[in-house]
């Protein structure tokens, strides 16, 4: 039956109540997911912990996954398949996690496929790591959110929308939301987003949305919104400032990579293989490639 309307937009695919581990191994399958094109993913737990970053203690990591096994099998979707007629199916089918082969198979419905290339359209390794890297579920699912819109640089959404996507508890008033989401995300997605910034939009004296705004990647010299944010002018202004120093830092150790032939470039992928009991395959490639090409000037 071919599927005519979605009834949920993409970006309410509540992850809000993942934990950093289950959300950086759930965006690992998901990546999987999108390079093989098959309907069922099967990762060895090497090359999921290389792409998520897992934990290294064994006993750990398998709780993670199994933990979000158990998330990933409540999660459904609602289509309109024609004029009020609506069809709701699980994302997943059975889940096997094999602690003795140490693998994990999971079963994608074919009518989640449109949901993974809407989520991980143009999203690369380099994105994947990026992800991986930020403290905190809050910075994770924004980040995810704020790639969405990449294209217009813009995200605008309904703060009672917001608390949904982000599993904010009930309790949280508009002050603790600043303190414990909206700051730590904004010192930390500033990095990757160059010149965001937030406005809180009002209806009287209470905030109704939030606009997400930044800049193109190109260097340049970013005036202040008059708009208030949470930070303050005088916050964010030390904010660009820092972030501007970063960027000058990154430049010059761009400068420093280490030349090395691209015979003993292959030699260290082969030893990071050894390493991990890993065979060849595109995922590794590019996870070897963004962790070392900082480092090397590569010549033939």
């Amino acid at each position: 039956m071919e599927l005519i309307k979605y009834h949920n937009d993409i970006n309410k695919l509540k992850l809000g109540n993942f934990t950093e581990n289950e959300t950086d191994i759930f965006f690992s399958l998901l990546f999987k997911a999108k390079e093989t094109k098959e309907d069922i993913i099967i990762m060895s737990f090497l090359e999921l912990k290389a792409l998520a970053n897992g934990d290294t203690h064994n006993d750990r990591f398998l709780r993670n996954i199994l933990s979000l096994n158990g998330k990933l099998k409540s999660m459904n979707q609602t289509v309109e398949i024609e004029k009020g007629v609506y069809l709701t199916f699980s994302l997943f089918g059975d889940i096997l996690t094999d602690s003795n082969r140490k693998i994990i198979e999971i079963p994608i419905n074919p009518r989640f496929r449109y949901l993974i290339n809407n989520i991980m359209d143009n999203f690369t390794v380099i994105d994947l790591k990026q992800l991986v890297s930020l403290k905190g579920n809050y910075a994770k699912v924004l980040y995810r959110l704020l790639k969405q819109f990449e294209a217009t640089k813009l995200y605008t959404v309904k703060l009672e929308d917001f608390r949904d996507l982000m599993g904010i508890p009930n309790t949280y008033a508009m002050f603790t939301i600043r303190q414990k989401v909206l700051k730590p995300c904004m010192e930390q997605l500033g990095q990757y987003f160059e010149g965001l910034i937030l406005e809180e939009i009002k209806v009287g004296r209470n905030v109704s949305s939030l606009k997400f705004i930044w800049n193109k990647k190109e260097k340049r010299k970013i005036k202040v919104s008059k708009s208030k944010t949470f930070l303050g002018e005088e916050d964010y202004q030390k904010h660009l400032e820092k972030q501007q120093n970063d960027t000058e830092s990154l430049e010059e150790l761009k400068n420093e990579r280490i030349t090395i032939t691209k015979q003993k470039y292959e030699k260290l992928y082969s030893q990071y293989l050894e390493k991990y009991d890993a065979k060849d395959n595109p995922i590794m490639k590019k996870t070897f490639d963004m962790a070392n090409l900082k480092k090397y000037k590569i010549i033939d």
